[in-house]
């Protein structure tokens, strides 16, 4: 097969990147966004972008819970109209098993980092409850899996920032409480490759090699999965949202269910949303 861009944006994790360290240059990578990108590189733990903070604030765990680490907090003086509460992120300080509610058996466990090497996030539903628990969404399919991992096993943060994908007007829109950041036209999923919807989050930052190349200058891969594919050369089919090469693919249905950008805006991105950040696609 030939390796056009269509071809990289429907392959897969081999063995090899699930064994990543803080960055991979050379390896064969990805999700539905990418099986080799060349000198692909994880962001290194705890690196940013050029361009600024990553929004991350520190929350305090409820009492009697372990506290939690800190984080980089973004600050501004100009007054806040009420809007939805800042959504939780929860950063796993080692290896966990989750469970199907709270304290129930071990379902399933989750490595301490995602693929790339960077520290584990997963997006929390809710608040942690009295007894110590947390409900996460979950890096597996089915999409839109949940569990429950005790809230002393994570760091909590929150964010402001949320970012919709409007698959019938093929735009992006990302907010901050109930500011609009930005919104920007997107190129999605094909009637035969959609684009699935529901709720999920930015799960991994990868840079490549080429940023002129198929996937622009940052790729976020998402904890979700394709509907159209099971698997392909050998791993999951996992969604992302990144830049491009074909410009005027921007605004079409025009993927195997990536969300394209234009390359300036998913820098932007890349610099401002921490990983963890809600990604709601309807």
């Amino acid at each position: 097969m030939l390796r056009s861009p269509d071809y990289w944006e429907a392959a897969w994790h081999d063995g090899a990147v699930r064994q990543a360290q803080a960055r991979l240059a050379g390896a064969a990578v990805v999700v539905l966004i990418g099986a080799a990108l060349g000198a692909a590189a994880a962001l290194p733990r705890g690196h940013s972008p050029p361009g600024g903070h990553r929004g991350g604030r520190t929350v305090a765990a409820p009492a009697g819970a372990a506290p939690a680490g800190t984080a980089t907090a973004s600050s501004s003086t100009a007054p806040r109209v009420a809007g939805p509460p800042p959504s939780l992120i929860a950063m796993l300080r080692s290896p966990e098993g989750w469970s199907r509610r709270p304290g129930g058996p071990v379902a399933g466990r989750l490595s301490g980092h995602n693929p790339f090497g960077q520290p584990q996030v997963l997006a929390v539903v809710g608040r942690p409850s009295p007894g110590g628990w947390v409900e996460v969404e979950l890096p597996v399919r089915p999409n839109g899996s949940l569990g429950w991992i005790a809230l002393h096993d994570v760091t909590l943060t929150e964010t402001g920032y949320r970012v919709t994908v409007d698959l019938a007007t093929r735009r992006v829109t990302v907010t901050d409480g109930t500011r609009v950041v930005l919104s920007t036209p997107a190129a999605v999923g094909t009637p035969s490759t959609p684009t699935p919807s529901g709720h999920t989050y930015l799960w991994e930052l990868v840079r490549p090699g080429d940023p002129s190349g198929p996937y622009g200058p940052y790729i976020f891969g998402l904890a979700m999965f394709s509907d159209a594919y099971a698997t392909f050369n050998g791993g999951d089919a996992q969604i992302g949202m990144h830049g491009q090469d074909e410009p005027g693919s921007i605004g079409r249905a025009a993927s195997h269910g990536c969300i394209r950008l234009p390359n300036p805006v998913i820098s932007r991105l890349a610099a401002m949303l921490p990983l963890g950040t809600p990604v709601t696609i309807r």
